[in-house]
């Protein structure tokens, strides 16, 4: 029985390789709630987290400056005068995450 079903087998799943993710590519972990590091362009767009202003992108650009999202889902707006407003959802529970955002110009409406 077993010679039989061995010459009825149909084609290999053959998964795909994936490399190891380097450095650059992993999380951060932090303690406690999660960490939002935003480079955007321009720098001085205004960062709101669930429609509340927290500031400007470069005052969260990195080292030791991130905004703290807390560990439930968010929903990240960058936004200025003359640019098409950019918005995300991030869940970001003891992960730093880093994010580039680059606002596009909409012809000068506001």
């Amino acid at each position: 029985m077993l010679a039989s079903l061995a010459g009825c087998a149909g084609p290999q799943l053959v998964l795909p390789k994936v490399a190891p993710a380097t450095p650059a590519q992993r999380s951060w972990r932090v303690a406690g709630a999660g960490e939002l590091v935003l480079r955007c362009t321009p720098a001085d767009a205004e960062v709101a987290l669930d429609g509340v202003s927290q500031g400007l992108c470069s005052d969260f650009d990195g080292e030791p400056h991130a905004l703290k999202v807390g560990t439930a889902a968010r929903r990240v707006e960058v936004k200025k005068s003359g640019f098409q407003t950019w918005e995300s959802w991030l869940a970001a529970d003891q992960t730093r995450v880093v994010m580039t955002v680059t606002l596009l110009p909409n012809g000068g409406s506001p």
